[in-house]
């Protein structure tokens, strides 16, 4: 039964996503159009809606906490509050160490004066956190429609087959391929990269399994799909929401530096990192269970 309802969830989630998007391009359309960005909104939307769908046809039940539930509660008693706090550091970290480390391999692409074109005052670019921070709490409730579907339905699913550790891969190749549509289209990678559309295609599914790995965490510590939706608008926000990403300057730089998906794959290195730590421990978790 287990694998009937990823069959079904997955079914809806890739059959929605998938054919509206690849028949809008069919059709023409292209990324930039403001149709595409209402078909990236209702996509975030897809993952819930398929959870609600497979869980009514299957009679799995709506529980909104507990067990095998939606997650909507909040529970911030025995320190998961600190996991919700988490929730919006974890990725500010992510994405300046990541960018850090792409500084360090390219530090041409570094210029502070790239800020100065922003029109924001120097002495107002210590709000540009809290500005995103903001934000991160208005996109959540579109992350929460992946959230509710990846990481509260798919992802314990599949860790009741193959465990905890397969899970995580699983899920993140699953749900990078889940994306392909888009990246196609020119999402986050734009075009004309080397070795388009694959390298972006596996770039991304590296980032996914990296991202979705430290989601699942979070979800496993705090019960609650409130904590990874936080986060997932907080991954989104903070991509491109630094000082020092928003210091980056393509003029100086050529050949391979110039790859978005070599930028990408070079500031996911700490996450890589971090995600392992994170790996190891719910491995050693899960081993302790069983």
């Amino acid at each position: 039964m287990t694998k009937k309802r990823i069959g079904i969830y997955l079914l809806i989630t890739f059959g929605v996503v998938w054919g509206m998007t690849i028949s809008y391009l069919l059709l023409g359309g292209s990324y930039e159009d403001r149709a595409m960005g209402f078909i990236l909104t209702l996509s975030m939307l897809t993952p819930a809606i398929a959870t609600i769908i497979t869980r009514k046809v299957t009679k799995e039940g709506l529980p909104v906490t507990g067990e095998n539930s939606l997650m909507l509660g909040i529970d911030l008693k025995n320190k998961k509050w600190l996991w919700f706090l988490l929730a919006f550091l974890i990725p500010i970290l992510y994405w300046d160490l990541g960018i850090l480390f792409y500084y360090g391999i390219f530090p041409q692409a570094f210029d502070i004066s790239a800020l100065d074109a922003l029109g924001i005052p120097e002495k107002m670019l210590f709000l540009l956190p809290f500005s995103g921070i903001s934000s991160s709490f208005l996109l959540s409730f579109g992350a929460l429609g992946e959230e509710i579907g990846w990481r509260t339905y798919l992802y314990p699913k599949l860790e009741e087959l193959y465990g905890t550790a397969k899970a995580v891969i699983i899920g993140g190749i699953i749900w990078g391929a889940w994306h392909f549509p888009a990246i196609y289209a020119g999402h986050n990678f734009g075009h004309g990269y080397f070795l388009e559309p694959w390298s972006g295609f596996f770039v991304f599914t590296i980032d996914t399994i990296v991202t979705g790995n430290i989601l699942f965490y979070i979800t496993k510590k705090t019960k609650s799909v409130w904590a990874p939706a936080f986060m997932h608008a907080a991954f989104n926000t903070f991509s491109g929401f630094t000082i020092l990403g928003m210091a980056y300057s393509e003029e100086k730089l050529s050949g391979i530096g110039l790859q978005s998906p070599v930028r990408l794959l070079l500031i996911t290195v700490p996450g890589m990192i971090f995600s392992a730590v994170l790996y190891t421990k719910m491995k050693k978790s899960n081993a302790k269970k069983s």
